[in-house]
């Protein structure tokens, strides 16, 4: 009995060890497995002194994944004063980096607590002499560190972007504001240096970059980056104040979207002070559309049968309606003379197109306006973007009319209204809205989207259309528009010059200058809008910007996307 007994007993201790056992091996791979990470991460935050915080954000892809947003990386000095051998030095350069005075400079180094300085580009340039730059990056008291950034240098496509607030958390503008709810999150990223309790740098540990979790969602936009490079190269050129809109006419997506002047939107002091305006999207702003209107007058005349191509008209420089007199750009040479309608196209004709329009109507035109979507938002939803404006039909006089008929009057547009006019007749009379967000990207199923195009809706008939197009190609081919031929595949389009009611310095009215058009002739895949503010000719300065633009994206963009 003794024998059962002790063989019992040391039965249960074997039991009891061994749960034991068991217990102390899944405590282990809980804590290694399950909280270890956290753990460590709270040891390590024990012994580190955080500088800076990166808070995490959705990447922003163009079309084809390719970065816009989210992904760069800039360098950061971290200074350690008691390590410093040249502290004046250092404090001059601390001072042109950050741009604070270098008194002030001088006394946060005369604090031992390490000092952490973003290196930005554009303050180094004959702010920082850069022998002068290399001796103080060889001070034993300064260490080079890679930290996430935002924004790349390039500051492609920044008005479709946009930029986030000063806490750098939220969006403020463009894409950032638009879907922040998408792309904000994320516990961010810092850095940290390893240090003891006098914050001296722990040997071995140093400077380090200690990534966060990630943002819950990224976007894919429509916007193809090598068009959108194409586009900002050409108005670096070219367009000092003013808008290019590139659209793919068959799927309704925004290519390229750009605006000048140009901003980085990780330096928004400088341009917020900027009397040019460099935030605004003007490719979402109105303005006057001038002469590029007539394509909607000519669609709206020749789709109820007011005129027809070959039709006659006589320009002796001015036309009178009632009591008013408005004339043609060409009144002091007598006028155009007789004139047929593709020409009066051609060479942008102000008294045939009143004439036509006076025909055609106020209900009609401003009709067909509205269902072209003039005098509303396009879809895009982009921030800021306004709606332009239509006159009321109903309380329009013939001399509102005249004004109507050549793009001026109570009548402004938006250079993304514009472009989706051009769609329209590019696409055979079906109306696409445009298209800017093309997914959101996510590994939750709640948020992750995928953004269709907009079913097309017929607004005019294929064969109005068509004899638009030709009007256009005659702009192009011997009108006021040559400079915007392309003469690979051809192109066709419409100059304006929009009176802004300023007057020059000269006594000149002031214009602004438009060129819309698309290419190739033959089944048009792009629609390129051009507008140059107060760049008073539409043949001389905004066509000209149309042509390099068209040749560069057709062979960028091919037919078989």
């Amino acid at each position: 009995m003794s024998a059962e007994r002790s063989e019992q007993r040391v039965r249960g201790l074997a039991l009891i060890f061994l749960a034991t056992f068991l217990l102390l091996v899944a405590r282990m791979a809980f804590v290694q497995l399950v909280i270890g990470e956290d753990l460590a991460r709270r040891c390590r935050d024990q012994r580190a002194v955080f500088l800076a915080a990166v808070p995490a954000r959705g990447a922003i892809y163009d079309r084809n994944m390719r970065v816009l947003a989210g992904e760069s990386h800039r360098d950061a000095l971290v200074v350690f004063p008691e390590a410093v051998k040249d502290r004046d030095a250092i404090a001059h350069m601390v001072a042109a980096l950050s741009g604070v005075p270098e008194e002030e400079a001088l006394a946060r180094l005369s604090s031992p607590a390490p000092l952490h300085v973003a290196v930005e580009a554009p303050r180094l340039v004959g702010r920082v002499d850069p022998k002068a730059l290399g001796k103080t990056l060889g001070d034993p008291g300064v260490v080079v560190v890679e930290q996430p950034a935002r924004y790349d240098p390039e500051a492609i496509a920044a008005h479709v972007i946009g930029y986030l607030d000063p806490s750098g958390v939220h969006g403020a503008s463009g894409v950032e504001r638009l879907l922040d709810r998408y792309l904000a999150g994320g516990d961010p990223g810092r850095i940290a240096v390893f240090a003891d309790a006098r914050e001296t740098p722990l040997r071995g540990l140093g400077v380090r970059w200690l990534p966060g979790d990630p943002a819950p969602a990224s976007v894919r936009l429509t916007i193809d980056r090598d068009i959108q490079s194409i586009v900002e190269d050409v108005m670096d050129d070219a367009v000092p104040r003013g808008a290019v809109v590139v659209m793919d006419p068959r799927s309704g997506d925004v290519l390229a979207m750009a605006s000048r002047p140009a901003f980085r939107p990780d330096h928004l002091q400088a341009s917020a002070a900027d009397a040019a305006s460099p935030l605004l999207n003007r490719a979402i702003m109105a303005y006057p559309p001038g002469s590029v209107f007539k394509v909607v007058v000519a669609a709206a005349a020749i789709e109820g049968g007011v005129v027809s191509l070959g039709d006659r008209f006589h320009d002796p420089g001015h036309i009178d309606v009632g009591a008013r007199q408005f004339r043609c750009y060409t009144h002091e040479e007598g006028g155009h003379g007789d004139i047929t309608f593709i020409d009066a196209m051609a060479y942008s004709c102000n008294t045939a197109f009143i004439e036509v329009g006076l025909r055609t109507g106020a209900r009609r035109l401003v009709s067909l306006a509205e269902s072209l979507g003039l005098g509303a938002t396009t879809g895009v939803a982009l921030p800021g973007e306004q709606v332009g404006a239509l006159p009321d039909a109903r309380s329009m006089s013939p001399q509102d009319v005249a004004n109507l008929a050549i793009g001026q009057g109570r009548l402004a547009v938006t250079p993304l209204q514009i472009a989706t006019v051009m769609s329209a007749v590019a696409n055979g009379g079906l109306l696409r809205r445009p298209r800017l967000v093309m997914e959101i990207l996510s590994d939750d199923p709640a948020r992750a989207r995928l953004i269709e195009p907009a079913a097309p809706v017929r607004v005019l008939s294929a064969d109005t259309c068509r004899q638009v197009a030709f009007m256009l190609e005659a702009a192009t081919r011997w009108g006021t528009g040559t400079a915007a031929w392309v003469g690979e595949g051809g192109s066709c389009g419409k100059t304006g010059s929009a009176e802004t009611g300023k007057v020059g310095e000269t006594g000149s009215p002031v214009s602004h200058a438009w060129f819309a058009g698309f290419a190739p002739l033959s089944s048009p895949r792009l629609v390129i809008v051009v507008f140059v503010e107060e760049g008073m000719s539409g043949g001389r300065a905004a066509a000209p910007v149309f042509a390099p633009i068209a040749r560069r994206a057709l062979e960028s963009y091919p037919a078989s996307r």
